[in-house]
C-alpha cells in the first residue's frame, strides 16, 4: 500500500481516534512493547491523534517496575504521556514457562474482549500479534462499530510457533492458521516489517499485495548515538582494551545463540576478544550453563539494561551479532538491528540471505555475513584485526540508521492510518460476521476459563447419584437442521423413562439437589459453549427446541410443536443460549407466547441488541434469578 504523496491535514480534520490492541505495552521491556509505546506516544504528541491502547498488566520481571492499579477488576483505566490505557487484567506469570505464557495470553484475550466493549467508537483499530489471537478482538471491534481495521504483523503465525517448537499440536497450529487468514483477509490494511515478510503474507496467507504496507521497526537516532568506546559502562565493566562481540536483546529460541558459545570456546586463547550477552529470555539459563561447563572466561552475561543507558551499552561494543535460525526469515524480523545501526556499530549476521538484517547489511555496507560457526569465528578475527574496516562499517551503519529513524517510521504509520480512514470506502456493517466472531471469541474463552469449574460440577453430579455427568438431546437449529445439544445433567438419570418428556416446572421432582443449584445459576448450560463454538448455536437467539416436541394446553389437549403458529419462522436464525423470551418471559408461559418474543427479536436483531441481551443474561445469572418463574428483570 503506497503512502507517497498522501498528506493529512490535522487543521481541517478532527484528531484521528486510534485504538491499539497488544498485551505488551509500557512499562514492559519487550521490544514489541517498547516500540508500540513509542508509536502510540508519538502519534499523540507529534501528530495530534487521540490514542487508546488495550494492554495487559506488565509481566513479572526484575527490570519492570509498575506501580499502577491491580484491583479485582477486569479492566482498569490509566493515562501515560497522553495515551489512554485500558489495562485488561490477567495473569502475569513468568513467560519463560510455556504453560504460564499460554495462560497469560488467554486471560488477557478474555479480559481485552470485555475491555473492547467499553471503548468509545474509534476511526481505526490496530492489532499487533501479542498474543497471536488478539486480531479476532480487533476485527470484532471493527465490525461492531464500523471502524477501519489494520493488522500489524510483528510475527507470522503459526509458522513461528512451529519453527520455534513452541507448539507441535496440530490443533493449535490449525487454529492459528485459521485466525491469521481471517484477520489478514478482512483487514483494510496490513503492515509488514520488511519486504520478505510482505512476500510471505501475500504468497502464503492470501494478503492483497495492494493493501500490504512495508514499515520497518526503528531506533530513536536522537537518543541512541555513537559514543566513544571509553565510556561509563565500558569502564565499570572493564571492557576497555577488549574487542567486544555483543548480543543485546531477547535471549530466545529464534536466535542461533549457541554459536556464540562455540565461538567463545574456539577463541578462548584470544584474551583480547570478549563475548557479551545482554538481555533475558528462555535460552539464557541454558547458555550460561553451557559456558560454565566449558569453563569459558571470555563470555559474560548481563541483564536487560535501562533504556537511558543503551547508547553507552551499545557504544561499548566493537561489533554486534544478529542471528536468526534458518527458516524464520520473513516470519520474524530482528528489531535489534535498528539500535545497532543508530549506535554506529557494524554487525555480523548469521541468517539466511532473505533475512532483513542481511539485506540491510548488504544494501548499506554496514555488516558482514557468516555462513556457519567456522565462518563466524573467521569474521570475528578479521574485524578484530581490521580497526579501519570496523570504523568504515560503523559509519555506514549510522547513515543507514537515519533511513529507519523513529520519527520517519512513525510518520509512515500516521500517513497509512490517515489514508485508510480518509480514502478507503467505508466498511459495511456486517452483523452476521460480527455475531459469529463474538460467539467464537466468547465461547472459546468461556470453555478455557471454566474448565476447573467443569471438574467440580462433574464430581458433584457423580457424588450425588453416580449417574452420567452430561445429558444430550437432539435439537432443531437454523433451517430446521438437527444437532446434538449438551448440558450438565440436572435430573435423575432415568427421568425420561419414569416421567416422560415434559417441560420442567416449579418443585419438579425430577431435579436433583445439585441440579437445582446448576439451573438457578445457568451453569448446567456450560457444555453448550461447545455447541456455540461449533456454530450449531449462538449466545443470543430463539431457544433450540426438540423436534416434534409436545406441549399440553390448559385444557389438557396435547399440541405438536410444529402446529404452533410461527414455529417455522424461528428457524430463520441460529438458535441461542439466551434471548428475549428467556429474559422477559415467565418460564411457565406457553410456547405460542414465547414465540412472540422470538419474532420481536428476529425482526429487530442487531449486534448491539445481542450484546445487551448477553450482558443482561449475565446479570440475571449472577443475581440468582435464572430459574425464577416470574419476571427476572
Amino acid at each position: 500500500m503506497s503512502n507517497s504523496g498522501f498528506e493529512h491535514s490535522t487543521a481541517s480534520m478532527k484528531p484521528l481516534k486510534i485504538c491499539f490492541l497488544n498485551r505488551s505495552y509500557y512499562p514492559d521491556t519487550s521490544a514489541t512493547g517498547q516500540l508500540l509505546t513509542e508509536l502510540a506516544e508519538d502519534l499523540t504528541s507529534i501528530h495530534g491523534c487521540d490514542v487508546t491502547v488495550v494492554a495487559g498488566l506488565p509481566l513479572r520481571s526484575k527490570t519492570t517496575q509498575y506501580s499502577g492499579p491491580r484491583p479485582w477488576k477486569v479492566v482498569t483505566r490509566e493515562e501515560h504521556n497522553g495515551v489512554h490505557i485500558f489495562r485488561a487484567v490477567g495473569t502475569t506469570l513468568d513467560p519463560q514457562n510455556f504453560l504460564f505464557r499460554v495462560l497469560n495470553y488467554l486471560t488477557y484475550f478474555a479480559s481485552s474482549t470485555f475491555a473492547a466493549l467499553r471503548i468509545p467508537r474509534c476511526d481505526v483499530v490496530v492489532t499487533l500479534t501479542d498474543p497471536p489471537i488478539i486480531g479476532l478482538v480487533g476485527l470484532m471491534m471493527s465490525f461492531a462499530s464500523g471502524s477501519k481495521f489494520i493488522f500489524l504483523s510483528e510475527d507470522v503465525f503459526p509458522e513461528v510457533t512451529v519453527l520455534l517448537r513452541k507448539s507441535r499440536l496440530a490443533t493449535i497450529q490449525g487454529l492459528l492458521r485459521w485466525i491469521t487468514h481471517v484477520v489478514i483477509r478482512n483487514a483494510d490494511a496490513v503492515v509488514a516489517l520488511g519486504e520478505t515478510m510482505k512476500n510471505k503474507l501475500v504468497m502464503e496467507k492470501g494478503a492483497d499485495a495492494n493493501r500490504v504496507a512495508v514499515i520497518h521497526n526503528w531506533a530513536d537516532c536522537s537518543r541512541i548515538v555513537p559514543v566513544d568506546k571509553i565510556n561509563e559502562f565500558s569502564l565499570s565493566h572493564e571492557l576497555v582494551g577488549k574487542f567486544v562481540v555483543m548480543h543485546s536483546g531477547n535471549v530466545g529460541l529464534g536466535q542461533q545463540l549457541e554459536i556464540l558459545i562455540d565461538a567463545a570456546s574456539e577463541l578462548r586463547d584470544h584474551p583480547d576478544i570478549l563475548f557479551l550477552i545482554i538481555g533475558d529470555g528462555v535460552k539464557r539459563r541454558e547458555l550460561e550453563l553451557a559456558a560454565r561447563k566449558r569453563g569459558l572466561l571470555n563470555i559474560a552475561f548481563y541483564p536487560h539494561q535501562p533504556k537511558e543507558q543503551l547508547h553507552l551499552v551499545f557504544g561499548s561494543a566493537d561489533v554486534f551479532v544478529v542471528s536468526l535460525h534458518r527458516g524464520l526469515a520473513g516470519y520474524i524480523v530482528p528489531s535489534k538491528v535498528y539500535g545497532i545501526l543508530a549506535a554506529g556499530r557494524p554487525y555480523i549476521t548469521i541468517a539466511e540471505e532473505s533475512c532483513e538484517a542481511v539485506l540491510i547489511a548488504k544494501q548499506y555496507d554496514c555488516g558482514v555475513a557468516a555462513e556457519d560457526a567456522i565462518d563466524f569465528v573467521g569474521k570475528i578475527k578479521l574485524l578484530a584485526a581490521s580497526p579501519d574496516l570496523v570504523v568504515r562499517l560503523g559509519n555506514n551503519a549510522r547513515r543507514a540508521a537515519l533511513d529507519f529513524d523513529r520519527s520517519a517510521q512513525v510518520e509512515k504509520y500516521f500517513n497509512l492510518i490517515a489514508q485508510v480512514v480518509c480514502q478507503l470506502p467505508a466498511r459495511p456493517f456486517i452483523p452476521r460476521v460480527a455475531k459469529r466472531l463474538f460467539d467464537i471469541i466468547m465461547s472459546a474463552s468461556g470453555l478455557l476459563l471454566s474448565l476447573p469449574l467443569w471438574c467440580i460440577i462433574a464430581l458433584c453430579i457423580k457424588a450425588e447419584d453416580r449417574g452420567p455427568v452430561f445429558y444430550s438431546q437432539i435439537r432443531v437449529g437454523k433451517n430446521g437442521n438437527h444437532f446434538r445439544n449438551w448440558k450438565f445433567r440436572t435430573m435423575v438419570s432415568d427421568a425420561d423413562t419414569r416421567y416422560g418428556h415434559k417441560q420442567a416446572a416449579a418443585n419438579d421432582p425430577r431435579i436433583t439437589r445439585i441440579g437445582r443449584l446448576l439451573r438457578s445459576t445457568a451453569m448446567d448450560e456450560l457444555p453448550q459453549l461447545w455447541n456455540i463454538l461449533k456454530g450449531d448455536m449462538s449466545f443470543v437467539g430463539p431457544r433450540a427446541l426438540r423436534p416434534r416436541e409436545i406441549e399440553v394446553e390448559g385444557d389438557g389437549t396435547p399440541v405438536d410443536i410444529v402446529d404452533v403458529p410461527g414455529y417455522e419462522l424461528r428457524h430463520a436464525v441460529v438458535p441461542g443460549l439466551t434471548g428475549l423470551a428467556q429474559i422477559f418471559a415467565n418460564r411457565d408461559v406457553r410456547l405460542r407466547k414465547k414465540f412472540r418474543y422470538d419474532f420481536v427479536y428476529i425482526r429487530n436483531q442487531s449486534f448491539g441488541l445481542d450484546l445487551w441481551l448477553f450482558f443482561m443474561s449475565f446479570y440475571i445469572t449472577f443475581t440468582g434469578r435464572w430459574e425464577r418463574r416470574g419476571r427476572k428483570l
